[in-house]
This record gives C-alpha cells, structure tokens and sequence, in this order.
C-alpha cells in the first residue's frame, strides 16, 4: 500500500511539473501588462483610457488582421455589461520560437469576457496573428483546476 502511495505522490509531482513547447504555464492572480507582449498590452491599456475601437487599432497594428467584427463585438459586450474594468491573464501556450497563445479574462461591471490571442514575433517586434472574444469560455483550453474543499 506504501508503495501504490509513494507511486500515485511520484505521477501527480511528474504529471504537474512537466513541461513541453506546448504546455500551458499557469500565471499569478495579480498579473501586470509588463508581463504581456507589448501589442496585447498597448490594446489593453487603450481599452481602458479610450475604449474598444482604440484598443481594436492598437491590436491589429503592423498586422493584416481586419479588426471590425471585434471591435462590433467588443462594443456590444459593453452594452450589456458595462465598463471594462481589468484584466487576468490565465495561462500563455508558446509554440516554436515565435508563436505565443494568450489566454485572459477581461473583466467588465457585470462579468468577464473570455479571450484568446495569438501573437507572432516579427524582427520589428511582436504582431497580432489572431484575436477571438467570447462570454462563454469555450475559447480557453482545458486549464488543471486546483484541488477544493468543502466544509461541512
């Protein structure tokens, strides 16, 4: 039975830290813009000074993406959920040298906002390859939930 434990202890330490290109990096809960690419946070921060259609062309900057259907979803989130407030960033996916996926919630008066960026690291620095918005949080990719108690 010692050994069985001592084995079940040996995977869960080896299954939590193992690591891959592709492996989801788990983040703080207070997390700050210096720890995003520069174009992801400029959006952010021009979110929260000039609102969505500032922050969609602070996104698409240097990049071919067209932004006007985010921008349309974006202003229809804050109708129906009021100002945007902050932000976390869930987990970053790198893949290769260049490619990085970001994964946050944007926080709004009446709930969050679910988002996935792709950013691509061009020799003049880091470029939106892709930006998708979502309330549900299909978007995200299956995170490990921390292990919870309930008192009785």
């Amino acid at each position: 039975m010692r050994t069985f434990a001592l084995f079940l202890c040996s995977c869960a330490f080896l299954f939590s830290h193992s690591a891959s290109a592709a492996a989801i990096s788990d983040s703080d809960d207070t997390q700050t813009a210096e720890s995003l690419p520069h174009i992801v946070a400029s959006g952010l921060k021009a979110y929260k000074d000039g609102g969505s259609d500032e922050a969609v062309s602070a996104w698409i900057r240097g990049s071919v993406i067209d932004g006007s259907s985010q921008a349309n979803l974006l202003h229809q989130i804050q109708g129906l959920y009021g100002a945007y407030r902050t932000f976390d960033l869930i987990g970053s996916r790198q893949l290769g040298s260049r490619t990085q996926i970001l994964y946050l919630t944007l926080d709004f008066d009446k709930g969050p906002l679910f988002a996935k960026f792709v950013v691509y690291k061009t020799e003049q620095g880091w470029i939106l390859a892709s930006f998708n918005f979502n309330t549900k949080d299909d978007i995200l990719p299956d995170l490990p939930f921390a292990a919870s108690s309930t008192q009785p």
